[in-house]
């Protein structure tokens, strides 16, 4: 096996994922970690000079190892900062709102950034569950006297893991809260929620409800505002990623951008760059979170693989830019369903897609309805097991109501971005220009409403642990055993053609 630089690399970062895997769903003790030093210092030793293979692989248990410590250091479930005082009674906290809150039909949720200075504890973050109103801001420095209690574990949803992929350790509910002061937050962050206030402002001045709403999550990621009964029929019919602003959303509508702009005759250079500026766009008007600006990078990835034309050599990018995110943040292996659905999306576009393009013939190319259907089916297909396992939903209906939604999805997304931009100037003329906008919102909504009456649209369909990695080995080891064989057969061609051409000359 020749080992290239490029591989060696590819190895020495699947090998640190593996150890903040490894170290993420077992208890790996330090004991066993210095045994794999040893043996990696082992190998490098003996082989080096002689067996180059045996030394690469030594150096890959170092990464491993490396992982783990990673993974013990800033991974743990638990913190020695304010959950010290979970359980523990009634207190006094003062912090400032780290995160925009999130505000639902009911109440809002305030995530606080505890301040240093206490002899109790060394500061920490804590999730408040507070009344619909008064609203707070972000940067907003609060007072607040509860009960800090530690998140439940439920039944089908671990909600310590969840919360604490984002170091909150803490949670309270309905705390008494006092507010202090305004804008002591990072002035930047300030100004970007500032920004995506504004423009929401004008996004809903410009067009009715539910369009308004739909709109609101094609562009900021906002669904809490969505009718129930709409975010229900997206759902049954497959096609809640639209407006979630997530890592699945925007590799697909990313790549459907990319197709969108070629199809109006844009040169592919043009057709990259506006692209990534949309993607760029969108990182920043929702206020540039880790989880967005993660989603971004990946979407951006697709973009310039399918820009270079070299799909199947973007694997050392995408192991990179995992290896990357993943260091800062250990604990969104295991416990961001958001990341792990934004890696397989972005590996089944660069992966399946070129496999399945032969079985999509049948679909005509205008309007790039044959790219996105081969988007949108790779990219469901390699995030299925992990949806089924997540969600229990299986939505048969889900290809066609793709189909028929995705091509009118980055128009609409156009239509509505330029509209609100138009609005700051003259809201007249924005209010005209998004009527193009509200007929495509209203297509996608009668689309969604008229699949989801369909009987046995979608089915529930539950799969644990176990069944997820059987699903997900067989499936890629289908595809790495079709790419072998695709790479055995072009080697032959090569080697049948070369064989030709020197019997020609021999003549």
């Amino acid at each position: 096996m020749s080992l290239t630089k490029s591989k060696i690399f590819l190895y020495f970062c699947l090998a640190f994922i593996s150890g903040i895997a490894a170290a993420s769903f077992l208890a790996v003790s330090d004991f066993l970690s210095g045994i794999l030093l040893l043996i990696a210092l082992a190998f490098i030793i003996l082989a080096w000079g002689k067996k180059w293979i045996f030394v690469v692989f030594g150096f890959c248990l170092i990464f491993m190892v490396i992982g783990i410590w990673r993974f013990q250091v800033k991974g743990g479930l638990r913190s020695d900062d304010i959950s010290s005082l979970n359980g523990k009674g009634s207190i006094v906290l003062k912090g400032v709102v780290d995160e925009e809150p999130d505000r639902r039909s009911e109440n809002q949720k305030i995530t606080v950034n505890i301040e240093d200075g206490s002899p109790l504890f060394s500061g920490g973050k804590v999730l408040i569950t507070a009344a619909k109103y008064p609203e707070y801001q972000y940067g907003d420095e609060l007072e607040i006297k509860g009960k800090l209690q530690e998140p439940k574990i439920y039944e089908d949803f671990d909600y310590r893991a969840y919360l604490a992929k984002d170091d909150i350790y803490s949670v309270m509910y309905q705390p008494q809260i006092n507010f202090i002061a305004a804008n002591r937050g990072n002035a930047v962050k300030s100004f970007l929620f500032k920004v995506k206030n504004s423009f929401e402002e004008k996004l809903l001045k410009i067009f009715p409800e539910p369009q308004a709403s739909l709109a609101d999550g094609l562009l900021l990621g906002e669904k809490a505002s969505l009718p129930k009964s709409l975010s229900d029929a997206f759902a049954v019919v497959g096609i809640t990623h639209i407006i979630a602003l997530s890592g699945f959303n925007i590799t697909i509508i990313a790549d459907n951008l990319r197709r969108l702009f070629n199809y109006l005759m844009l040169s592919q250079a043009y057709s990259f760059w506006i692209t990534v500026a949309f993607i760029f766009g969108f990182v920043v008007m929702t206020g540039a979170s880790a989880s967005i600006v993660r989603a971004g990078v990946m979407g951006i990835l697709v973009v310039l693989a399918r820009k270079s034309g070299r799909m199947y050599n973007m694997r050392n990018a995408l192991a990179l830019a995992a290896a990357a995110m993943i260091y800062f943040n250990p604990k969104i292996l295991r416990f961001d369903l958001g990341f792990q659905l934004s890696f397989l999306a972005t590996l089944g576009l660069v992966y399946i897609s070129p496999l399945i393009e032969k079985y999509f013939q049948w679909l005509p190319e205008k309007f790039g309805l044959r790219g996105i259907g081969i988007a949108t089916f790779s990219a469901q297909i390699a995030v299925l097991p992990l949806i089924l396992s997540s969600f229990g939903r299986l939505s048969l209906i889900s290809p066609v109501a793709n189909i028929l939604v995705l091509p009118f999805v980055p128009l609409s997304m156009l239509i509505v971005f330029l509209s609100v931009i138009i609005s700051f100037v003259w809201i007249k003329l924005g209010v005209f220009a998004g009527w193009f906008g509200w007929l495509l919102l209203t297509y996608q909504i009668k689309i969604a409403e008229i699949l989801a009456k369909i009987p046995f649209a979608s089915v529930n369909v539950k799969i644990g642990g176990v069944l997820v990695v059987i699903a997900y080995a067989v499936l890629w080891g289908i595809v790495i055993k079709i790419q072998i064989s695709k790479s055995k057969f072009q080697i032959k061609s090569r080697s049948a053609a070369i064989i030709r051409s020197a019997a020609n000359l021999s003549h």
